[in-house]
């Protein structure tokens, strides 16, 4: 049974759905119940981002049933392509869905036409209902209304009214990542000062990323001000930063503030002349980030901390590049500089040795990729997590049995129901990262046709550095010692290189 809801405002309905689904199935003597797939509060636009859609059809192929009832087409997709598709994959497998409002089974064979025109229909009432939702934002943020999913943002909490309020706990965070700022650390040394004492960040785990720094610094509401429609929906439903394209609005003394107004302008001004010294432009960073190829991706092995480019002797005869730990002399890391021509040296050697043994080497590796693709251990842990997952909505069918006849009452029934679902949603999430794991796994085999390819159009070893392949190529070096580094392809290949170090010209 396929449904689709969106948390507490449609809970009733999805319930109703459930209930009569589960009667209309287990009246018929001819049918089994097989569970049911609800991708709750998410949109059915794109059938890539619905993890319990993607695990119906997993199940489709794996036999576990051969009919699909839903209740419209609008409830199994609303993007063409997605369900046709869908429905052509189900067909050829044996398996029917019927969609009891429009009344089609698509193992007739007229229905894939009539399907055609009916998810057109589903598609346009989506978009309509994404305009509407458009000009409802329009309106309140010209009326400077809004909302903020605290769940998502350290420092605030909502009262009964909806309206921010701060909470202390995760507010002291805050105001020591400004302070810390105000003080002449970088967001990188914030973020790993943070860790160091163990301060868990807005998803409870003590991990810091330098660009959550940077948003929290820049970001105005912790001064207690509003800045509306940051970001856009474009016509394919995907999010991006708002650069023009939709008004902004910004609302100023909206809600209590965590951090002096005084203090974050001066934190803005900080952040532009630290950026503008690092010869980076407002709005066009990628320009700086990307100036080296190999930028961002040497890691130390020792503290793991990116390297920096560092120029020796700068303006003299002896003037030379090299490339160093982020924390050498701060935390006792060790490693030292390294030569930018030892880096580009040493890559040289590595592509021509990959190109020399192409064919046994990225055919060996294939080979076992192959063999990883699904283990007999995931077959097991995934068939653990379906068993759980089905065992609970036998529970969850249970409850709606329970409170129908009368059994217990509705806000027993509904406080069980709640702890059900949350374990629900755990156990399908872990499904689907480890689901995402496996992906990764086949991903490692795309990555390894790409290099094949892009070996191919070389035609040749190299005999000097080339950034373009380097980015191709590479995903990361990381410096074991100052004179072993391993080379980490993007396809998960991993090269191990030594060399000399001498006066000059290091030897490789």
């Amino acid at each position: 049974m396929r449904v689709s809801t969106n948390q507490a405002e449609q809970q009733e309905s999805f319930s109703a759905q459930v209930q009569h689904y589960t009667s209309y199935i287990n009246n018929n003597p001819e049918w089994t119940f097989a569970g049911i797939y609800s991708d709750q509060g998410i949109s059915g636009k794109n059938a890539a981002k619905r993890p319990e859609f993607m695990r119906m059809v997993q199940d489709a192929e794996n036999k576990k049933f051969d009919l699909i009832i839903t209740k419209s087409i609008s409830r199994f997709a609303r993007n063409v392509q997605d369900c046709l598709e869908t429905v052509r994959k189900l067909k050829l497998l044996g398996t029917a869905v019927r969609f009891e409002k429009e009344a089609i089974d698509t193992l007739t064979t007229e229905s894939e036409l009539l399907l055609s025109i009916l998810s057109s229909v589903a598609e346009e009432e989506l978009a309509s209902i994404s305009q509407n939702m458009h000009w409802s934002n329009q309106r309140r943020f010209k009326k400077g209304k809004f909302s903020v999913n605290t769940k998502r943002f350290l420092g605030y909490d909502k009262d009964r009214e909806g309206d921010l309020i701060i909470n202390e706990d995760q507010a002291a965070i805050v105001r020591r990542i400004f302070k810390n700022y105000l003080s002449g650390l970088g967001a990188s040394r914030i973020a790993k000062g943070l860790e160091a004492d163990e301060i868990n960040n807005i998803s409870g785990r003590v991990k810091w990323a330098e660009s959550s720094i940077r948003d929290i610094l820049k970001n105005e509401k912790y001064a207690g001000d509003a800045r509306l429609q940051k970001t856009i929906t474009t016509a394919l439903y995907n999010r991006k930063r708002n650069s023009g394209e939709a008004p902004m609005y910004y609302v100023k003394d909206s809600h209590p503030a965590i951090i002096s107004r005084e203090d974050f302008e001066k934190v803005q001004e900080l952040m532009k002349a630290r950026a503008k010294s690092k010869g980076n432009i407002e709005g066009n960073r990628e320009k700086y980030t990307n100036r080296y190829a190999i930028t961002g991706t040497i890691v130390c092995g020792h503290c793991g901390n990116k390297f920096k480019r560092h120029i020796d002797n700068c303006g003299t005869v002896a003037e030379s590049v090299c490339w160093i730990c982020n924390t050498y002399g701060k935390n006792s890391c060790g490693v030292g500089r390294i030569k930018e021509e030892t880096f580009k040296g040493l890559f040289v050697r590595v592509f021509n040795r990959i190109y020399d043994d192409r064919a046994k080497l990225l055919g060996d590796y294939k080979a076992r990729l192959e063999k990883e693709k699904l283990t007999e251990l995931d077959n097991e842990r995934i068939a653990k997590l379906d068993e759980k997952i089905e065992t609970l909505i036998r529970q969850e069918r249970a409850l709606f049995l329970i409170e129908e006849k009368g059994y217990a009452d509705h806000n027993l029934v509904k406080s069980e129901h709640e702890k059900l679902v949350k374990t629900l949603t755990q156990l399908q999430a872990e499904r689907s990262d480890w689901m995402a794991e496996i992906k990764k796994r086949d991903t490692r085999l795309e990555r390894t046709l790409e290099i094949e390819a892009i070996l191919e159009a070389q035609g040749g070893n190299l005999t000097e550095f080339n950034d373009d392949l380097y980015s191709k190529l590479v995903e990361k070096i990381v410096v074991k010692e100052r004179t072993k580094l391993i080379f980490q392809l993007r396809n998960g290949l991993a090269f191990e290189e030594t060399y000399t170090l001498k006066r000059g010209h290091d030897i490789f």
